[in-house]
């Protein structure tokens, strides 16, 4: 920046929705710093440059408090400078204050040290990500020594910014910001007492007891579950009533949970099968005792593993009952419809008729003037006791409406709205990782079809570099990319290696599939159409291997008399090469053995040690010979990075077994 400006405004009135650290400046500013950056251009002073990011030193000239900042907008209605409100509180300014903005090009931060102001800090899933996205999108500077504001959801967390590096006020656009959290010890151990206080740990295959007033919750966190079976959830009213909720996130309630049972029982059961999809990813299982009635309410909570539900004492009395259906020597009872024997089927009759009554709408049988007592619901198939009733409407037909605006029915089906398609239910976003709202449904079709929320759609738009190709990549793409890499992996080919089992060139277009190098003694200009003379100098080659050797100390061929310390006389030299030039005659891809200089030498051992894996980062044949002496060339020799190279770039010939 060759240029320097200066300010003195008035400030406005504190804006609710100003964020972050950037102003709201009048739009003469940006023309002054414009016409200041050209002055020294002649023309039009809209051709000036201005340096990016703008940032600028915020001063109130009374206190001589200072801090920094970026700009949102030049479009303030009047000659006023609007600023956030902790930099308000921060420069001890009021509603018409003067504060001064000085145009300051600050260096690009590298590291920054923050101190949680209270334990709340814990709660955010991922701070890191946190801080990652709200400076992202809220933040052009920093200032140590301010508050720090990230905001999560409906829940705001404040930080001191206690260092920065490499000095005191840096600027955090295009930069990669090392963050760093100083622990708060004594706040965390409140946190956890907190916790403690509100939550009860409860163990699969235990009975616990417990008391809830009217309105409130007890909640138990369960602890050992094998996922490989369900979980039977059976509460037991010892005394009044209460209703039994279940989620997979702490502190369910009646109108945000998983599962529920609201039955005016005294047996509450829930069965959540192992096959249930958020059952078996979850980490964590909450259970709610709401108590409902007046009177406190006492129970018992039993929580078993298994792969069935657990039976009600009238369905094993049903069960019982059906045994006798049709059976010979019973009859069925025209009144209570039971299945009786024959000689008693008088008796129980007269009886039955006297005693007991029968609905003609469900065909419940009851004693005479429990028929009072007995109701349907006029909404759905209800069937129950009269006291059960209002319960009943209330739980399940009373409208009741989402803070979103949503209208829904029953308390089931706003938990259900709450925990799917209600835009302010809260997500961790697969591509900030910051605990947000999802938003409406996002209106892109393909979006929709990857199950992104609209919250998701405008994240993923963002760019990012693939680390492979070094190409822009919009986030949400990221994984349809990454697969082309894997099929282009998969699909790489190379050009078939020196037919020489000591060498690692790539084989040249010869007779032989030998490279230039290991070819060169064997050329000859001759005409030789039945390779007679070729496979002669072989020959002689072999036979000069076998008895003398190549005389030179790194050879480690094992058909060289260097490379195997065992010379061969000529007879018998003569007959270890018969098969091998046998075996040259008769196909084109049978390796052939011949002594190499020694740099290739040693690429050649490199290379087997990593076809054996014998580095420590695979096994035998995992990848091809080939790919092996690549990565060796790739990466110059590199054993360790020539095992990544092949990781990320070859594709496996065969699996870890």
């Amino acid at each position: 920046m060759s240029f320097t400006y200066a300010r003195t405004l008035v400030s406005g009135s504190v804006i609710s929705d100003l964020e972050g650290d950037k102003l709201i400046l009048p739009p003469f500013v940006l023309e002054e710093l414009l016409r200041t950056a050209s002055q020294s251009i002649p023309g039009d002073f809209s051709d000036a440059q201005l340096p990016y990011p703008i940032t600028f030193q915020i001063t109130n000239p009374k206190t001589r408090l200072v801090t920094h900042g970026g700009v949102l907008e030049f479009n303030a209605k009047d000659e006023k400078a609007y600023l956030p409100k902790w930099m308000h509180d921060s420069l001890s300014l009021t509603n018409g204050s003067e504060v001064t903005i000085r145009l300051k090009e600050l260096p690009k931060g590298t590291w920054a040290r923050f101190r949680p102001m209270n334990a709340d800090y814990k709660e955010i899933p991922d701070y890191r990500a946190a801080f990652e996205g709200y400076l992202r999108s809220h933040y052009t500077t920093l200032t140590a020594g301010e508050i720090l504001t990230i905001k999560q959801a409906d829940s705001s967390y404040q930080f001191l910014v206690e260092s920065l590096k490499p000095s005191n006020a840096v600027r955090i656009v295009d930069t990669d910001l090392e963050l760093e959290i100083e622990p708060l010890d004594a706040g965390h151990n409140a946190f956890k007492a907190f916790k403690g206080d509100t939550e009860n740990d409860i163990q699969v295959e235990k009975i616990v007891n417990g008391k809830v007033s009217k309105n409130t919750y007890a909640y138990w966190n369960v602890l050992g579950i094998e996922k490989l079976h369900g979980l039977n959830i059976e509460l037991r009213i010892l005394s009044g009533d209460a209703d039994l909720i279940v989620s997979i996130v702490r502190n369910p309630t009646v109108d945000a949970h998983l599962w529920s049972n609201f039955e005016t029982a005294t047996k509450k059961n829930i069965f959540i099968p192992a096959t249930n999809s958020e059952y078996a990813t979850s980490n964590e299982l909450a259970i709610g005792v709401h108590g409902f009635s007046d009177e406190p309410t006492s129970y018992e909570l039993e929580i078993t593993s298994s792969d069935q539900p657990s039976k009600s004492n009238d369905s094993e009395i049903a069960i019982i009952n059906d045994v006798n259906e049709n059976s010979p020597g019973y009859a069925k009872c025209d009144n209570c419809g039971s299945w009786i024997p024959e000689r008693t089927i008088t008796l129980h009759s007269n009886f039955c008729l006297r005693n007991n009554i029968k609905c003609n709408l469900c065909g419940k049988v009851m004693l005479k003037g429990e028929e009072q007592k007995h109701w349907h619901c006029t909404y759905c198939n209800k069937v129950g006791d009269y006291l059960e009733k209002e319960k009943h409407i209330f739980i399940f037909h009373t409208s009741r409406q989402c803070s979103c605006g949503f209208e829904v029915e029953s308390l089931p089906g706003l938990a259900q709205h709450k925990r799917t398609t209600c835009p302010e239910k809260l997500i961790t976003c697969r591509f900030c990782y910051n605990l947000v709202k999802q938003g409406s449904p996002s209106t892109n079709q393909h979006d929709l079809l990857e199950g992104l929320t609209a919250h998701e759609s405008y994240c993923g738009g963002r760019t990012t570099t693939c680390v492979k190709c070094h190409q822009p990549v919009v986030l949400k793409n990221i994984a349809t990319h990454n697969m082309m890499h894997e099929i282009e992996k998969q699909n790489r080919k190379l050009p078939p290696l020196c037919r020489n089992k000591n060498c690692v060139r790539i084989a040249a277009d010869n007779v032989l599939k030998l490279c230039a190098i290991c070819f060169g003694p064997f050329w000859s200009p001759t005409a030789d159409p039945e390779k007679k003379m070729l496979y002669t100098r072989v020959a002689r080659k072999y036979h000069s291997q076998l008895t003398t050797g190549c005389g030179q100390s790194w050879c480690k061929n094992l058909h060289c008399a260097t490379g195997n310390s065992s010379p061969q006389d000529p007879t018998t030299a003569a007959l270890s090469l018969t098969p091998l030039l046998k075996q040259l005659q008769l196909s084109t891809t049978a390796f052939m053995y011949l002594c190499v200089d020694e740099q290739t030498t040693k690429k050649r051992t490199l290379a087997n040690i990593l076809y054996k894996g014998e580095d420590g980062g695979g096994f035998e044949g995992e990848y091809a010979d080939e790919f092996c002496v690549y990565a060796l060339e790739v990466e110059n020799g590199d054993l360790s990075a020539a095992r990544k190279w092949l990781i990320d770039n070859a594709p496996k010939v065969k699996w870890v077994p």
